[in-house]
């Protein structure tokens, strides 16, 4: 098993406070960390800073906020920033959508600060067309849709908790023998004629005669049950 890399115990705690953190990195793991999330959150601020810029930014101690580092360090933080937000200029299509994004809000924040209505109007047609804001949300093609692929086996240890059993064979001849040592011959009963009791004790000449109410009195009312 390949041992953690300094990168991927930050990764893993990037997200805790001080605190936890501080219980599985070490002070420079600290450090790097807290380096780690001021370049991030700039680069989140500013998608297109330049890569010259952050190491700048890091040579400084991120403007007074951590310690200021050598430029071989600040280098190596840059490495592990650029994993965390992904390189620019080979980013995936969803940072590109965000730095559009991005780029229309603030090119309409700028055109209201100064007063102009074309320059506000065409940057929220842009970000609308580009949000696709002016159509309607596409439809779900359940016909891409794919059954579950099952593939048989015997392999019992691709389910949880399971081990294979050595010697099966064997085990099941020892079960067979088991087994057919406690089995009992099972004994034929005989049908016998079935006898009904009423409630009074007698016996009924059938069984509807047990499901038969109470037959009415003489004189003609019915007893109380």
């Amino acid at each position: 098993m390949n041992p953690e890399t300094t990168y991927t115990r930050i990764e893993r705690s990037l997200f805790k406070d001080k605190a936890d953190a501080a219980r599985t990195l070490s002070p420079r793991e600290l450090e790097i960390k807290t380096r780690m999330m001021l370049c991030v959150s700039r680069l989140m601020d500013n998608p297109m800073l330049e890569d010259a810029e952050l190491v700048n930014f890091l040579l400084h101690g991120c403007a007074g906020q951590a310690e200021p580092v050598g430029k071989s360090q600040a280098y190596r933080d840059l490495a592990m920033i650029r994993r965390l937000v992904g390189n620019i200029q080979l980013a995936a299509k969803s940072w590109y959508r965000y730095m559009i994004v991005e780029g229309a809000k603030r090119a309409y924040e700028v055109a209201i600060a100064n007063n102009d209505a074309k320059g506000a109007a065409a940057a929220l047609d842009k970000l609308g067309k580009y949000t696709r804001c002016d159509k309607e949300d596409d439809t779900f093609d359940y016909s891409k849709m794919l059954p579950p692929n099952f593939e048989p086996t015997d392999d019992v240890t691709l389910l949880d908790g399971l081990e294979p059993v050595d010697n099966l064979e064997e085990k099941r001849r020892q079960l067979r023998t088991f087994f057919k040592g406690e089995a009992e011959e099972a004994s034929i009963i005989e049908n016998e004629e079935l006898t009904i009791k009423n409630d009074d004790g007698d016996t009924a000449e059938s069984p509807e005669e047990v499901l038969q109410p109470d037959a009415t009195p003489a004189d003609g009312h019915l007893g109380a049950r």
